[in-house]
């Protein structure tokens, strides 16, 4: 049974009426960023447009197993008389890094997003907060506005999925999610390969991390929170990136008793990303918007400027509040 989606008519116009479209996706892109932006790409592309991706940060090196690099620019999107832009998996205009003023100021623009704190920001904003993922939501919009998916399309959308409901086990998975990925798995996709590549495999400095990180980690009220930093300095000890940090809340989480996990990276000089994570009622995009981020009910962030210590002690007292 398909989903109702709001404006799918003016976003089928908004596609067909445009021969130059540029997508745009978060900071630090993770799989559903990549599987969203870059599926929707293939598919403008089979639909005779001219297509480009702009990413805010670096591609991060995992996802170059796709087939996905003719796609990407790296030139001033200025330069280019786009006639549609479209930002996917983007619950915040800032989300978009520098490419956020030239988003805001154009004439025709889409937003498709999951996430319960979206704050809308564009001509034309479609949101689906039962969907697991931005992919999931942009399979529905392909489906049902009668257009074609081939195989290279499904591996994109499928990445997203696997990636944003954890392998199939974060409660935002649905029967409606199920039945997507059944019917990309029609299209002969590699699956077997996408899982064990993108669920079960990690580089030498990604390993060295979780080391850091399970050295800083600390419990607190009475065990059911855990939090770890991650330092600049331990970033460049062991030659790692931002995008390395990817996955390895997941590994804390699991522990034993504990409820959130939080894992704080520091990106600049005194400015962290955090990341939240949680398990049963706690609801982590509470947390997150009292600092001005947001997310999922289990999966949440925001970024903060301050000593790691008075940071700690800050979101200790926010999910202290929320604990069941």
């Amino acid at each position: 049974m398909n989903r109702k989606i709001e404006n799918l008519e003016k976003f089928k116009e908004y596609i067909e009426q445009s021969k130059n479209i540029a997508i745009f996706t978060h900071l630090i892109p993770d799989g559903d960023a990549i599987g969203s932006a870059f599926g929707l790409a293939k598919l403008l592309k089979k639909l005779g447009k001219k297509v480009k991706v702009y990413l805010p940060s670096n591609l991060p090196e995992e996802y170059k197993y796709f087939n996905i690099l003719d796609y990407l620019s790296c030139d001033n999107p200025l330069n280019n008389n786009f006639d549609l832009l479209i930002a996917t998996d983007c619950g915040a205009y800032d989300r978009l890094g520098d490419y956020s003023k030239y988003f805001l100021s154009h004439s025709k623009t889409i937003v498709i997003d999951h996430h319960i704190s979206f704050e809308p920001f564009a001509k034309l904003n479609l949101l689906s907060v039962e969907s697991s993922s931005a992919s999931e939501f942009v399979y529905d919009l392909i489906c049902q506005c009668n257009y074609e998916i081939d195989k290279e399309i499904a591996e994109l959308l499928y990445l997203g999925i696997l990636r944003d409901s954890g392998g199939f086990m974060y409660s935002c998975t649905t029967p409606h999610t199920l039945r997507a990925v059944a019917n990309l798995l029609e299209y002969k996709i590699d699956y077997e390969n996408i899982n064990r590549y993108f669920m079960m495999r990690s580089s030498y400095e990604k390993t060295m991390l979780l080391k850091v990180v399970l050295n800083n980690l600390k419990l607190f009220l009475n065990n059911e929170v855990v939090i770890s930093h991650i330092s600049m300095d331990e970033l460049c000890m062991n030659k790692a990136t931002i995008e390395d940090t990817g996955g390895i809340i997941a590994q804390i989480l699991s522990i034993d008793k504990v409820q959130v996990a939080v894992l704080i990276t520091e990106t600049t000089k005194n400015v962290h990303k955090v990341s939240i994570r949680s398990k049963f009622e706690v609801d982590a995009s509470q947390i997150a918007l009292e600092f001005g981020g947001g997310g999922h009910k289990k999966a949440s962030g925001f970024q903060i400027t301050g000593k790691i210590d008075n940071i700690i002690t800050k979101i200790i007292k926010s999910i202290e509040k929320r604990l069941v």
